[in-house]
């Protein structure tokens, strides 16, 4: 951290929330010159959660297709995911802050920028919310509630036009 600049984290998630959050960061003065600015976006690498239960709905049918396809679709993500890294560095470097740069985190997202910003100890982590509904939220969860409850730092959930 330089000269007394916060650490601050900004989350996306390719959404568009995450769009309207970053837009709302940098239309609201949040960041200051100083401040060292990392964005942040995680990639869930658990092989049921792209591929289905045990892989079967991986392209190919499973055993050696399922690997393969899998490690595509992890290389495709981190593509994607560092296109989209990029152009919000890009959006909030055009706002006059000089030291931002990018991460790819690896994990559930609430756990991995939970355990990023303990390890960088963060002043700021800014987030979106997608509104879901209480059951929603319940079943596959919220990250920004997971944030706001397990990190010290101050968290900023920013609310979607849809939520207000």
């Amino acid at each position: 951290m330089s000269n007394g600049g916060r650490r601050v984290i900004v989350t996306i998630d390719e959404s568009a929330v995450s769009l309207e959050a970053l837009e709302w960061v940098n239309s609201h003065s949040i960041l200051l010159p100083d401040d060292d600015v990392t964005v942040a976006l995680a990639i869930n690498e658990d092989f049921s959660r792209i591929a289905g239960p045990g892989g079967w709905q991986a392209e190919g049918g499973g055993g050696l297709d399922a690997v393969r396809n899998y490690r595509e679709t992890i290389i495709e993500f981190e593509r994607r995911g560092q296109r989209s890294l990029d152009q919000a560095v890009s959006a909030i470097e055009k706002t006059g802050i000089k030291k931002v740069n990018s991460i790819i985190l690896k994990g559930h997202a609430p756990e991995a920028i939970t355990k990023y910003a303990k390890e960088q100890k963060a002043d700021i982590v800014v987030c979106g919310n997608r509104g879901l509904g209480y059951l929603k939220r319940k079943l596959i969860g919220s990250t920004s509630e997971y944030l706001t409850h397990h990190l010290d730092c101050t968290v900023i959930v920013v609310r979607t036009r849809q939520d207000k």
